[in-house]
């Protein structure tokens, strides 16, 4: 009748074992994940009022046009 009591109780002791471990782990997952969402909204809340610029007239414009020693017509081959 032991026998049968102590083969039926290790599950339950391995679990009791591990829950503390389960459980603050759990804990520690929301606790960051809380941490990120407000740091997320404080981003989000603080974005519309950065301020933006000073903007490119043409940003695909070529800048050294004057330096280039080769020109339009030249054969690259």
């Amino acid at each position: 009748m032991a026998c049968e009591i102590q083969g039926t109780m290790k599950p339950l002791i391995l679990v009791a074992c591990f829950l503390p471990l389960i459980i603050i782990y759990i804990v520690m997952k929301l606790a960051v994940w809380v941490s990120v969402v407000n740091s997320e909204t404080d981003y989000v809340r603080k974005e519309p009022l950065r301020k933006r610029g000073p903007y490119v007239e043409n940003p695909y414009a070529d800048v050294d046009e004057e330096e280039e020693e080769f020109t339009d017509r030249t054969d690259y081959r």
